[in-house]
């Protein structure tokens, strides 16, 4: 008997540990790799890494992990928990020369896709801002061009009436993104401290929500942070029951709620950078629901480069604008990711967008 349950209880830490497998996601530098995102061959998207670049497999053995600042990476899992390295993505964009001119032109380039268990990726759309910020005034307007597919019409009109906040998320903000950080973080007292050469935590109240990372010898600094959690912390702070519930509730029903920043910035030597010096952002947003009695989990994935950047006048912004207009045909907008160095997508997100765009309806 007392032999049956040692072999009972073994088979069961066995199953245990094949569960609550991890992987841990790093890189060049050791450093962990926040909100990478993990997803099977076959582009089953299955969830992403946390802040300290940690993941549990579910079990899965054979991943792809993707990331807007790394390359893709394949993983075959074995049977105890994985460690990876990520290398760098190859888009960059030179240190901008400060010149004395009335304006500042950054082109940005966003793409979006929405993904679900139950019917693949959906939706995909891209977009191409103009963000041009006056000096004297110190003022940023902004452009927006975009086209979009869609598999089915739902979709397309929910996130077809997102398009102004789409838009929006191409804009080059006018602040640091510590003071973005600070400012919507006051009611739940967000502080920035040094933890270590290079490496700061951003915390408030409850605890770390997120983290920022520079690496001088690419001249990058890396921002990473839980904007549900800190949008949730802001309610309880201020006593905000009343939205505080609405959200708990929304929570109840789409579980596992993550909604992450990460965006990278051009830095100096001295660490220092402008607005114009933004680089790249993702911001995912994913859950757990139930779609006709059955889980499904949905990831809405969209990530934001820059193009191109300078001091102008107004003569050379309107050259500027003109040479970097072009028509948003699914045949263009592949030669320009490739002609800016912009991070492919997996083969197997690309291979489902291919498909998508040749069935999906013009929006």
């Amino acid at each position: 008997m007392k032999r049956i349950l040692l072999m009972v209880a073994v088979a069961m830490m066995t199953a245990i540990c094949a569960q609550a497998q991890r992987l841990t996601v790093v890189d060049s530098d050791g450093d962990p790799v926040p909100y990478a995102t993990i997803m099977t061959p076959q582009a089953e998207m299955i969830g992403s890494t946390s802040l300290e670049g940690v993941f549990d497999t579910k079990g899965v053995k054979d991943l792809i992990v993707t990331h807007v600042a790394f390359k893709s990476k394949v993983v075959k899992m074995g049977s105890g928990d994985a460690r990876i390295t990520l290398d760098d993505a190859d888009f960059d964009m030179p240190e901008i020369t400060v010149s004395p001119k009335p304006y500042v032109y950054v082109q940005t380039y966003y793409r979006l896709y929405y993904y679900s268990d139950k019917d693949g990726i959906v939706y995909y759309r891209v977009g191409m801002t103009d963000n041009v910020y006056d000096l004297a005034k110190k003022k940023m307007s902004f452009n927006t061009n975009h086209t979009a597919r869609a598999q089915y019409k739902l979709i397309k009109t929910v996130l077809g009436m997102m398009g102004g906040l789409l838009d929006k998320q191409s804009r080059i903000p006018e602040r640091k993104v510590e003071d973005l950080l600070k400012s919507k973080g006051k009611p739940s007292k967000l502080v920035i401290t040094d933890i270590a050469p290079g490496k700061k935590r951003i915390s408030d109240y409850k605890g770390t929500i997120g983290s920022i990372t520079d690496d001088m010898q690419d001249h990058k600094r890396y921002f990473a942070y839980n904007t549900h959690e800190l949008i949730l912390h802001n309610l309880e702070a201020t006593g905000d029951a009343k939205n505080l519930e609405k959200k708990k509730k929304r929570d109840e029903k789409k579980q596992n709620r993550e909604e992450s920043d990460f965006c990278v910035y051009h830095i100096d030597d001295a660490g220092n950078y402008a607005p114009e010096d933004f680089m790249m952002l993702q911001n995912l947003t994913s859950y757990d629901d139930m779609s006709d009695g059955v889980p499904e989990h949905t990831i809405l994935a969209l990530q934001v480069f820059a193009t191109d950047r300078g001091y102008v006048t107004k003569e050379e912004l309107k050259e500027r604008k003109k040479a970097n207009k072009i028509k948003l045909n699914y045949a263009n907008i592949r030669q320009f990711e490739k002609d800016h160095n912009i991070p492919p997508l997996d083969a197997a997100i690309q291979k489902k967008l291919n498909e998508l765009w040749k069935s999906g309806e013009v929006e």
